[in-house]
Order: structure tokens, then C-alpha cells, then sequence
């Protein structure tokens, strides 16, 4: 199976948020108290949980339409008010994301960097939500802004009429995926394709041993001769036909050459007081 091909990750954490008289945006109580008073019931409290809506920069967020770059919720994080800093404070990655109040919005496009942002409070209502409605609404954050890439938190704080919050946000760019659009791929590997791993920046790092652009050319063992040697893993020197030595820069000489030696392959250059054609 493919897997899905993102570049990379929009991420939202809800670190604090306070509704203190536990109401909803128009003013209603989230629950009424039993007695059927108009006081909101202090022990029944708001379930209160978070969408978000991603999409392209708009100047003035419009709150309805498409979800363009992607949508999440978290699960529902408690009552009225609730702080969360304590718990999956580096924004975990995977798992029960959303029962800690961290969204993850999957990006399989270059990061645009400038985005708007359609955050909504809401109440968990079991007579809407469990018939496909939303649940009722208690605080929306329209916000447009720029977020470069990067493991660093951006924080973000809302005062609103019935609920005060502190979220934070970043994009981190996917595994093998560099670079301030998240669009540069780069994926360590060591096989016949290359030997490398890559820099913070994407870039290929050739692994001790290999050379050439793509990392694909062996270091010889040092001094091995340029001409006469060559390597196809790293530390080796493979002689040419006709030389021989560690460092391949010793010649051969002819077949059955005695008292004799070489400056290139093949000959028999006899020594003092030799001769014939073996210098035997």
C-alpha cells in the first residue's frame, strides 16, 4: 500500500481555555440546572471540544465554505475551563492526539507559509451531535497569519466574550521532506543508488568513504595511483591489467622475465650483466 504523500503537517495544540460562566456564543447556558432554573448548572458544564478549519489566506476570514488545506477536531477536553500544558506538552506526534487537545492536519502540497484559520469552541450536545450536527457553538477564532516551518511553537491568544484561549501552532515539515516549503525531498540511503545521509537543509552528505554528487563514487585507498588503480568499494585499489602492488604502481614484467625489470608493463629491461630476451 502508498502511503499518503505529505509534505508535511499543520499542527494545533490547545494549551489553556476558560469559560467561566459556562455559556454558549448567543448567550444560552451549554445546560441549564436541573431544577429548571435560568442559571447555567454548575455541575453539568459545557463538553467542550474544538474543530479546526485550514485553508488558503483570506484577508478577511470567511467562516463558512471549503476547508481547502484540511480539517481536524480534537475530542472532548472537559468542562468549562480546562488547562492542558501539563499534559503532552511537546505535542506527542501520533496517537489519542485529540483527547490532549492537539490537532494534526496532514499537507501534501509546498507550504504556503500564509494560511487562515476557522477555530471553533464547541459544546458536545448529545441531542445534536450524536444526529450529525456539529454541536453548539461557543467561541469561533478567525485567524489569518504566516507560519514559517520548523519544530518551534507559534502562540496564539483569544479573549473572547464567553471564553478566553491560548493555543499554539507550527508546521513541521514530513520525514525526508526539507526546506521553508516542506517541498525539497531528500531520503538517506546506502545502497548502489547512493551512500548518504541529508543536512537539516535536504542536502545529500556523502557517508565516509563515497564521493561525487551523488555519493555514488568509492574513496580509494590513499595513495592508490589515479591511472593505474581504482576502487568500487571504499579503502580497496584494484590494479589494471598489467600493474600489481598495494597501491598498483608497480609494473608487470614480461612472461618469464629473470634478471630483469620494468617502466611499463610487459618489458624485461635486464639488469647489469644480463641479457637475452628474459635476461636470463
Amino acid at each position: 500500500t502508498q502511503a499518503v504523500c505529505a509534505v508535511g503537517m499543520f499542527e494545533l495544540q490547545i494549551h489553556y481555555f476558560e469559560n467561566p460562566l459556562g455559556l454558549l456564543q448567543n448567550g444560552d447556558c451549554c445546560d441549564l440546572q436541573a431544577g429548571g432554573g435560568q442559571r447555567c448548572s454548575a455541575r453539568d458544564q459545557c463538553d467542550t471540544f474544538f474543530k479546526a478549519c485550514l485553508k488558503e489566506y483570506q484577508a478577511r476570514v470567511v467562516p463558512s465554505g471549503p476547508c481547502t488545506f484540511g480539517l481536524g477536531s480534537t475530542g472532548i477536553l472537559g468542562g468549562n475551563s480546562q488547562s492542558l500544558r501539563h499534559r503532552g506538552h511537546d505535542g506527542g506526534g501520533r496517537g489519542e492526539d485529540g483527547a490532549i487537545g492537539h490537532i494534526v492536519i496532514p499537507f501534501k502540497y509546498a507550504w504556503p507559509k500564509s494560511f487562515s484559520l476557522v477555530l471553533e469552541a464547541l459544546d458536545y450536545d448529545n441531542d445534536t451531535s450524536e444526529s450529525g450536527e456539529d454541536g453548539q457553538l461557543i467561541e469561533r477564532v478567525l485567524l489569518s497569519s504566516m507560519l514559517n516551518s520548523g519544530v518551534q511553537w507559534q502562540t496564539y491568544r483569544h479573549h473572547g466574550r464567553p471564553l478566553t484561549l491560548d493555543y499554539r501552532l507550527r508546521f513541521r515539515c514530513d520525514s525526508n521532506y526539507y526546506g521553508p516549503f516542506c517541498n525539497k525531498l531528500c531520503r538517506a540511503r546506502d545502497d548502489f543508488v547512493g551512500h548518504f545521509i541529508c543536512d537539516p537543509n535536504g542536502s545529500k552528505v556523502c557517508m565516509e568513504g563515497w564521493t561525487g554528487p551523488e555519493c555514488k563514487e568509492a574513496v580509494c585507498r590513499q595513495g592508490c595511483h589515479q591511472t593505474h588503480g581504482n576502487c568500487t568499494a571504499p579503502g580497496e585499489c584494484e590494479c589494471h591489467y598489467g600493474w600489481k602492488g598495494p597501491l598498483c604502481d608497480q609494473c608487470v614484467t614480461f612472461p618469464g622475465c629473470v634478471y630483469g625489470s620494468c617502466g611499463e608493463p610487459w618489458q624485461c629491461v635486464c639488469d647489469v650483466n644480463w641479457g637475452g630476451l628474459l635476461c636470463d
